[in-house]
């Protein structure tokens, strides 16, 4: 049986993300040695309001912590904050 696999995340500028990651890679060598990288990609995550002409929530609406990308909190609380403005609209 494989071992399960797992992720890292790297916050960072967009022109230092590959030297980020790459550092990573060499902090962690001998814990993944043997192991198979099976996919790196990178995505910005939005840190600004957005103009409100729709609902926006989460990373969307630009709720994420800055030191940590951390956004699943803040995807939830904003969801359910919308999911109660929308059902307040339509009882009025």
């Amino acid at each position: 049986m494989r071992p399960r696999g797992s992720g890292t995340g790297t916050i960072g500028s967009k022109p230092y993300i590959k030297a980020l990651q790459r550092d990573i890679k060499a902090r962690v060598k001998s814990k993944i040695e043997g192991g198979e990288v099976i996919k790196v990609e990178a995505h910005p995550i939005p840190q600004h309001p957005r103009p409100i002409r729709v609902a926006l929530v989460g990373d969307a609406a630009g709720y994420v912590t800055n030191c940590s990308g951390e956004g699943i909190y803040f995807a939830a609380k904003s969801g359910r904050m919308c999911r109660e403005a929308i059902v307040k609209a339509e009882k009025t």
